[in-house]
């Protein structure tokens, strides 16, 4: 971490990742900005530096993310090119999706804001509230139930912060959007996303240098992270008297179906299904998000990874679940077809997933469509994607 004297630091400044007093006490978070008062807390203890791994928030950047968050990347106020049923159909799904970003935002951001303070005050020695996760785990419910078009809304949401808390917030979502996919009762749920958020409780163990680090991890780095699960179910089952049906995913969530995973190599018969669903929302997650060590992968790129490199890692029938609802080129992705016009897919066709539908945003010249055209690749036979790209390409 970098060291940043007291004297370089005014009311009001704000960095891209959290500031700590030590290496493991957070000051404040991610672009939270240091205030007067925290100022003078800090001379008045006499503290003469602070420690971040981040940059300062400037307005250019900050700029740039309210664009990113505000840019209208599945707007449906254009004419429609064709007035036919499937047009009509995908015109209405992309004006709910329009009607839930700004639920779908508040609730990500309450997720995110609680899983920081309870990191915090794991850190501190202290015991959090399962009480307030069983709530935000029910708005969260909710809001998938009757938000199919969510996977979109994910693909194309701007972040900031801390990685680690981002990619718990999109492993629960993507987790209980898979639960949806099996039709589970809303307890059961609610259970799997409470389940979610508390998986990765035991990295709060890892020190920040290790999280951080673009090199190798040395064998003890690793075994020290392989300890996590082990970690976590302690915290879960002795600290926060979580029941054990839940905790059992954080212990678990590191198992391979093929009896290659950790700490206890277990096969897929002995894994709990909640476990089960939850592996694959999170590697799907971790692969969609940077890393020190490489950048994220397309959306797409990570679908291809979870059903060939590392397919005998899962349950098979949940992948194969996974893959009829998002598509090969995952619900959200961007792409260009093979006649050279650039999309946004917005929904699979099931049992095709190379064949979803497509929102057309570029003609084949690169300028902007100034209409809602979609082409279903089941019904355009002479057309397929030919490419994934990155979502800012989608109209940039």
């Amino acid at each position: 971490m970098k060291k940043i004297p007291i004297s370089e630091l005014v009311a009001g400044i704000k960095f891209s990742k959290s500031v700590y007093l030590d290496k493991d006490t957070i000051f404040v978070s991610a672009t939270q900005p240091i205030t007067k008062q925290d100022l003078d807390r800090l001379k008045q203890f006499g503290i003469s530096f602070v420690l971040t791994e981040g940059d300062v928030v400037t307005d250019r950047v900050e700029e740039k993310a309210k664009l990113m968050e505000n840019a209208k990347f599945y707007e449906a106020n254009l004419p429609l090119y064709k007035n036919d049923e499937t047009s009509r159909k995908a015109k209405d799904l992309l004006e709910r999706t329009n009607e839930a970003r700004a639920s779908f935002a508040t609730i990500y951001q309450d997720a995110y804001n609680l899983l920081e303070k309870t990191f915090r005050i794991l850190l501190e020695g202290k015991t959090p509230e399962i009480r307030e996760f069983r709530e935000l785990s029910e708005k969260l419910v909710d809001h998938v139930k009757i938000n199919p078009s969510l996977p979109i809304i994910l693909l194309s949401h701007p972040t900031s912060g801390n990685n680690l808390y981002n990619h718990i917030c999109y492993a629960t979502f993507f987790s209980v959007q898979i639960g949806t996919y099996m039709e589970l009762g809303r307890p059961k749920l609610i259970d799997l996303g409470m389940a979610s958020f508390f998986a990765d409780l035991g990295m709060a163990s890892i020190t920040s240098e290790v999280l951080a680090k673009e090199t190798p991890l040395t064998e003890v780095e690793l075994k020290t992270i392989k300890k996590h699960p082990i970690v976590g179910y302690q915290v879960l089952t002795q600290k926060l008297k979580l029941k054990s049906s839940l905790a059992i995913v954080c212990l678990q969530h590191h198992e391979n179906a093929d009896g290659t995973g950790y700490p206890q190599r277990l096969l897929s018969n002995q894994i709990e299904e909640l476990t089960k669903i939850y592996t694959i929302a999170d590697h799907f997650s971790a692969m969609i998000f940077p890393r020190p060590h490489r950048p994220a992968f397309l959306p797409y790129d990570a679908m291809k990874t979870l059903i060939s490199e590392n397919v005998s890692k899962y349950d098979l029938k949940l992948v194969r679940l996974f893959l009829n609802k998002l598509s090969m080129f995952p619900v959200g992705s961007g792409v260009i077809l093979s006649d050279g016009r650039t999309g946004l897919v917005i929904e699979s066709n099931k049992d095709k997933p190379l064949r979803p539908i497509v929102r057309l945003t570029k003609e084949i010249d690169g300028k902007k469509s100034k209409v809602l055209e979609f082409v279903d690749l089941m019904k355009e036979l002479n057309l397929f994607i030919s490419k994934a790209i990155p979502l800012p390409s989608v109209y940039s």
